[in-house]
């Protein structure tokens, strides 16, 4: 199984055990206000052949969805989205999700489309970037770790194809995550700064979106052919300025949520209790001392 899609799995382990509140013993390994996730709901959400492969990056990332998500959920609460009729149906099995989810739309919705003159005037001071075209590559994993490690491999040396037919999560693994050529307006939103910022053969940060985790490479750059009109790039100019202004206030509001709870992540904690459960197994396992779980501890 690719990393990418255990760790999928684990946010969802992560996110059922939060809404358990179980009368478990253990330490609270994640905490937000008066919200708990000990230890023990932690990992008896995660299926024993799931846990025994992911590493402690993923069972950190995990923790810090865990956080975000109970901070949208407690803010969906005071908004009112818990009291709706329709919406109580739908919450026996992943309330706390459906909540977050729910305020997080409300929220976005709320924040106004750019008007057609913001758009015109955006175009008219980047009209030049709309004829250029570029040719990227790029991988697609689901979880920032894995995108962090898959980076460092790349800057170490290792061919950009080579990673990307290995490790993407994309249908354009298979030709080492070669993209063709396009122009502004062509990609997806949080891609295209970057891709237009990078000089040719140079591979930019991690990028993330609602794919998941990206990382791109520009592999060609020429300028095109005639000078775009407006009328031809109007709808990707408004749609591209509206979702980067709805990105910049869903961060702002994520650090505004965040300064108003206590949120702790114990990583020391998490340590602690991964490296109990590879001494529980080991002794478990006695007669196989040889055998090691995927778990990574530094």
């Amino acid at each position: 199984m690719r990393r990418g899609a255990l760790f999928a799995v684990l946010c969802v382990a992560a996110g059922v055990a939060a809404g358990c509140g179980s009368d478990d013993t253990s330490e609270a390994i994640a905490r937000v206000d008066n919200s708990v996730l000990t230890a023990d709901e932690f990992y008896a959400s995660v299926p024993e052949q799931l846990l025994a492969v992911m590493s402690l990056d993923d069972q950190e990332e995990a923790l810090k969805t865990w956080a975000k998500t109970e901070l949208f959920y407690t803010e969906g609460l005071r908004r009112g989205f818990g009291d709706d009729t329709g919406l109580r149906r739908r919450l026996k099995k992943i309330e706390r999700e459906l909540v977050a989810e729910e305020c997080i739309r409300d929220f976005v919705e709320d924040i106004p489309e750019v008007t057609e003159e913001e758009a015109m005037d955006y175009f008219q001071e980047h009209r030049s970037t709309y004829s250029i075209q570029v040719r990227l590559a790029h991988i697609l994993v689901r979880s920032r770790p894995e995108a962090e490690r898959v980076l460092a491999e790349i800057r170490a040396g290792t061919p950009f194809e080579n990673v990307a037919s290995g490790v993407s999560i994309d249908q354009t693994a298979a030709q080492g995550g070669d993209l063709g050529y396009m122009r502004r307006g062509e990609m997806v939103h949080e891609l295209e700064e970057a891709a237009f910022e990078l000089k040719v053969g140079e591979v930019g940060n991690v990028i993330e979106s609602s794919y998941g985790y990206h990382i791109i490479k520009v592999l060609d750059r020429h300028p095109g052919a005639g000078q775009p009109s407006f009328d031809s790039k109007q709808a990707a100019v408004m749609s591209f300025l509206t979702s980067q202004r709805r990105r910049t206030a869903f961060d702002d509001w994520l650090i505004e949520l965040e300064e108003r709870a206590t949120v702790i992540i114990d990583t020391m904690l998490l340590r602690e209790e991964a490296r109990a459960r590879i001494r529980s197994d080991s002794d478990t396992h006695e007669e196989a001392p040889s055998e090691t779980t995927g778990v990574v501890i530094p």
